[in-house]
């Protein structure tokens, strides 16, 4: 078994837990959407009715969470530091992990959270042993390394403060909106790393690694659309818009995306440049659009939204999936040692289903449609980030499966 197999394999774990939370989740999203909009679910998500309350938490404290884990805990750390966190560690984990998912899925919400902290506090004392370090080659950590480990205990600390709210009546937030924190702050660290890398660039000569202006502009990212979360999370939703629009703005620099695809390596297939670079905008696209959202809404521009919902799924059915369907599309066969020669090309209709079912789920919470397109919205995106999760790792599979007969 060669090295990113072995790696591959360490991470199935928390990236199977990550896929059980997020078709749960998915369902039980799909369901409650269906029984808003005025429609009788069918058996199986009548079956889920006891976890209509719990779909945030499966999809942030759950998928969102295992997903980030898994990069932190196995692929990254193998890429940084050639170790894995040892099988206690990742046990550890996952036993915390589940237990939060069923603590809150059973009514236990302290409980739960609690949990979640604990998982955090895991993830991040791994982390900045691990990323805080020089790597295997000697490099210093860059800004990168320090905003992903920063990631985590500030998830922790915005939950942590938020028990404390609810016990002593301070002034608080709502906490499904905070905790968006966490996907938000991870895709923005990481990007400055990930787009350089996929399109062929050394990291050694990477855009967003030398260039201090580049490294700057992402940690003003990360600190503004953070800031920007917790503030559209308190209601304030003109000057946490606004917070949101700047971050995106600064983070989507921050990738020098334009400059990378003209600095990006001949051997870089074209179909994987076009796909990376697509994506990336059309994420950003929808971050930018979180913040104007909050804007109008809050400026009573549109009388009828759903912010939450709204603001909510453009952060992450928006921004997080088409980075992932961009990004993971390539990134995940590199993980499990799989040469680019040999990465199946990356197919456009996830991100095109993802894409027209979060419009019509917009359209709805903004009041033009009627509930027919949230149910919609919830069958396309739902059969898209399926189908994408499925058909990578069938191919991961069947490709590692051939090489282990070589």
């Amino acid at each position: 078994m060669f090295k990113g197999e072995a790696t591959f394999i360490k991470a199935l774990p928390l990236m199977a837990s990550a896929l059980i939370a997020l078709i749960i989740g998915g369902l039980a999203g799909i369901g409650f959407i269906m029984l808003q909009a005025g429609y009788k679910p069918p058996a199986i998500f009548s079956l889920l009715a006891p976890l209509y309350g719990s779909h945030w938490y499966l999809m942030i404290l759950g998928f969102t969470l295992a997903l980030i884990s898994a990069e932190l805990l196995t692929l990254l750390s193998m890429e940084w530091a050639r170790r894995v966190a040892p099988p206690v560690i990742i046990a550890v984990f996952l036993v915390f992990y589940w237990s939060g998912i069923i603590l809150y899925s059973t009514g236990y919400t302290m409980q739960a959270l609690g949990a979640s902290i604990i998982v955090l506090a895991i993830s991040t004392l791994y982390t900045a042993k691990t990323l805080l370090s020089r790597s295997w080659i000697g490099l210093p950590p860059t800004h990168y390394n320090y905003l992903l480990t920063l990631t985590p205990p500030l998830t922790g600390v915005i939950i942590a403060y938020w028990i404390i709210s609810e016990k002593m009546d301070l002034p608080s937030y709502d906490l499904p909106i905070a905790t968006l924190f966490l996907p938000v702050a991870a895709i923005i660290a990481v990007e400055s790393r990930d787009i350089p890398l996929l399109l062929g660039i050394p990291p050694t000569k990477s855009l967003a690694l030398r260039s201090k202006q580049l490294r700057v502009r992402a940690v003003m990212a990360y600190i503004a659309s953070g800031i920007g979360v917790i503030l559209v999370a308190m209601g304030h939703l003109i000057p946490g818009g606004l917070l949101l629009i700047v971050g995106g703005l600064l983070a989507a620099s921050s990738v020098a995306l334009l400059q990378a695809v003209e600095s990006a390596s001949k051997a870089i297939p074209r179909v994987i440049r076009v796909h990376v670079t697509t994506h990336t905008t059309i994420s950003y696209i929808w971050f930018i659009g979180a913040g104007a959202i909050a804007i109008a809404s809050g400026a009573g521009y549109i009388n009828y939204v759903r912010v939450d919902d709204a603001i909510t799924h453009m952060l992450t059915l928006g921004f997080m999936f088409n980075v992932i369907m961009g990004i993971d599309a390539i990134l995940l066969y590199g993980h499990a040692g799989i040469s680019l020669s040999e990465t199946p090309k990356p197919q456009p209709w996830p991100g095109a289903l993802l894409n027209v079912g979060l419009i019509l789920r917009i359209l709805y919470d903004i009041g033009i449609m009627q509930g027919w397109a949230a149910v919609a919205s919830g069958l396309l995106t739902g059969i898209a980030i399926v189908g994408f999760y499925a058909r990578n790792m069938r191919n991961i599979r069947k490709i590692l499966k051939s090489k282990s007969r070589k």
